[in-house]
């Protein structure tokens, strides 16, 4: 049997879905092919499952935290059968109302059930069927990355997916890997009375982040419980009948670490195994990651690739985008859609938040630009001192003489909501006047960033009243 659809998605995530809902409302004929459920990493195994369990170790930190304020709140151990249980039934509750609902009510659009495969750079092999699309849209997404560290194959290793489903928490657990899911897990689990060791390779945690704001991240972690090593070279590992056992050299001094449970947290890797890439043509990086031009073409013509599949930003609404930049070029191939991540938010879902959007300083001047930097301590907010945490800060990159915004980053309670203003700046060319004359709701974090361009403004000479 053999399908001819204009369009054929890999995948039928976020990104996937994005295309096909752009493709189908311009008349075009879409199927998407998936082998597990629909809505993909984000939904089923990432954002969404992960973000409502750590929302929840918020509430129950926040409980404790209020005995400090003369609130009568007592904690009591976690549930954690009915915290994974409810934190699923999210997860069904959005797959079912916002992909299986758009799926039905999306004419031209379908769904094949199996694992795709390139027989060439135009045909799919799905089971028993042979689909010969139009043009082919590669958007598989990625999966928590394995290193080869010796004795890992004897360890029942945890990793962002099966930590989402433990029947119950830790009482220890060694993190590998000191970035985005490290930090996010880490005081999860620390929070829900895991103790966690975070082992970092690099000299400091996430380093897309300036070191001011993840310096102070580590004390606040350190407050928690959660202990942080850095310059670490791991080895091997060993399990044993009461846990696992880490073998590293920390700065060159070697040392052994127990726990009960190992997690990977280092990162991500392409979900391109065994889909016929090389009987495609597409190329790959040399992470595996499927090389695409500005406008989310591969190294095949009629083939694109778009989302995690492509690397980093690794972030669901960045490969929404993306999608819709390869549809509006295989729609159209005179539009020349690109995609400009310097306009792309990201953030880090711990507690407090951290958020960034568009350049450093130091990227900006590699660039060629002459800039200024303003950094506000979040003791400065007279809204951090109304919550009763005042460790955080606001740091504001402008372009001089003209204060336009380059870029942001943050560390603050709701950082990932704050930073859209901060976006929009930098998209649409903003200066730092027109931030610091902008009225901002009083008491908020947010007001922070007009604290920041007021700084800039003033060593710029532009108008700040």
């Amino acid at each position: 049997m053999s399908r001819h659809p204009d369009l054929a998605i890999l995948g039928s995530g976020t990104t996937a879905f994005a295309a096909a809902r752009r493709a189908a409302a311009a008349g075009r004929k879409v199927l998407m092919i998936e082998q597990s459920h629909l809505g993909g990493t984000c939904v089923n195994w990432g954002c969404i499952p992960s973000k409502t369990l750590i929302d929840k170790a918020e509430m129950y930190h926040a409980a404790r935290r209020g005995e400090a304020w003369g609130l009568n709140l007592k904690a009591g151990p976690p549930d954690c059968r009915t915290l994974m249980r409810l934190k699923q039934r999210a997860v069904e509750t959005l797959r079912e109302t916002h992909y299986q609902h758009e799926l039905e009510k999306t004419p031209g659009l379908e769904v094949l059930r199996g694992h795709g495969r390139f027989l060439s750079p135009r045909a799919l092999q799905v089971g028993a069927e042979i689909v010969r699309p139009e043009q082919i849209l590669i958007a598989v997404g990625g999966a928590p990355r394995v290193i080869p560290l010796p004795g890992l194959d004897t360890v029942d290793y945890l990793t962002s997916y099966s930590a989402l489903h433990l029947p119950d928490f830790p009482q220890s657990v060694l993190m590998l890997g000191g970035g985005v899911i490290a930090l996010e897990m880490g005081q999860m689990f620390a929070r829900f009375g895991t103790q966690v060791i975070i082992l970092e390779r690099g000299k400091s945690l996430l380093h897309e982040f300036d070191p001011r704001l993840t310096r102070m991240f580590a004390d606040i972690l350190h407050d928690e419980g959660v202990e942080i090593m850095t310059e670490v070279e791991t080895e091997r590992v060993e399990g044993r009948p009461q846990g696992v056992c880490l073998y590293s050299k920390v700065r060159g001094a070697p040392v052994g670490l127990c726990a009960e449970r190992l997690m990977l947290a280092v990162g991500t890797a392409p979900a391109t195994e065994d889909i016929g890439l090389d009987r495609a043509g597409v190329e790959v990086d040399e992470n595996g990651f499927i090389k695409v031009d500005a406008g989310m073409r591969t190294s095949t013509t009629g083939i694109w690739a778009a989302g995690d599949v492509t690397g980093p930003p690794l972030i669901a609404p960045a490969g929404a985008r993306e999608a819709l930049v390869a549809v509006n070029n295989i729609l159209d191939p005179r539009a020349d859609s690109r995609i400009d991540h310097t306009h792309t938010p990201m953030a880090v879902f711990c507690d407090p938040e951290f958020a960034t959007v568009g350049l450093t300083a130091a990227q900006a001047r590699v660039r060629g630009l002459e800039v200024e930097e303003a950094y506000v301590d979040l003791d400065q907010v007279p809204k951090a001192h109304v919550m009763g945490d005042r460790r955080g800060g606001v740091i504001l990159v402008a372009e001089r003489p003209s204060g336009r915004v380059l870029g942001c980053q943050m560390l603050a309670p709701r950082a990932a909501d704050i930073i859209h203003e901060a976006t929009l700046a930098v998209r649409f060319g903003l200066d730092v006047s027109q931030l610091t004359t902008t009225v901002h709701v009083y008491p908020s974090i947010s007001d922070g960033l007009r604290l920041a361009a007021r700084a800039l403004a003033r060593r710029l000479g532009l108008p700040i009243v």
